[in-house]
């Protein structure tokens, strides 16, 4: 009966960060991967603005994409007029790292709102979280192997006679706390303020952006490659 009590405060506990997926949110999130896509494989042979409004760039930069791209005008009013002018000129890149050269110069963070890329203010793009479950017990799980030494026999005229080779000392598995360290030094984020992770019963609950997760996921099939 205890065993059965600490399993459901378990899964009660993870229903608390996991809010149900409605079919409207899986349409988004798949409508989200496909611009991120989008982003990742166009390639551009060459792009280049002189004193351009963002707007006319974005609006551009989407059509080069097909995708939607929408600007906060609201963050715009906290841009001066003479701050919006883009100049650049870019030889082959991609469509996303185009993107961020352009917002980053301007002062506009990217995030995903009803289905399209948003770009706004970087509060608002900070405050745009969710949260997300991830099982590491597959990478902190310690492999058992008892490798035996390997025996190689010497040569003739060699009068030490048998050698043993021992076999070399395995790598030390990660706890979840390492993870969760390696996850706050590498990937660049509000830790503990906007975006926090979780330790519950081997699995990481991390609240974060979109751009977060997509990093936090990256780092961990890296252990997983790496184990």
């Amino acid at each position: 009966m205890k065993k059965f009590a600490l399993l459901a405060a378990f899964f009660a506990v993870l229903s608390l960060f996991a809010a149900p997926v409605f079919a409207g949110e899986k349409d988004e999130e798949a409508t989200y991967k496909k611009i991120e896509n989008a982003l990742e494989s166009t390639s551009l042979d060459s792009l280049s603005y002189e004193k351009q409004d963002i707007n006319e760039v974005v609006k551009d930069l989407a059509k080069k994409g097909n995708i939607s791209i929408l600007i906060d005008k609201e963050a715009l009013k906290d841009i001066k007029e003479e701050d919006r002018k883009v100049t650049v000129t870019l030889g082959k890149i991609k469509l996303g790292n185009a993107l961020n050269i352009v917002i980053q110069d301007v002062g506009l963070y990217k995030s995903y709102k009803n289905g399209v890329l948003y770009l706004t203010t970087k509060e608002k793009a900070q405050g745009a979280t969710s949260n997300k479950i991830y099982d590491v017990r597959d990478i902190t799980a310690a492999v058992q192997d008892f490798p035996a030494p390997k025996i190689r026999m010497k040569e003739s005229d060699d009068s030490s006679g048998v050698g043993v080779e021992m076999p070399p000392e395995e790598k030390e598995t990660p706890t979840t706390d390492d993870i969760v360290d390696m996850i706050k030094e590498t990937i660049e984020a509000d830790w503990d303020t906007t975006c926090t992770v979780t330790i519950v019963k081997g699995q990481l609950i991390v609240k974060a952006t979109r751009e977060v997760h997509k990093q936090v996921a990256d780092l961990l099939d890296q252990l997983r490659t790496s184990k």
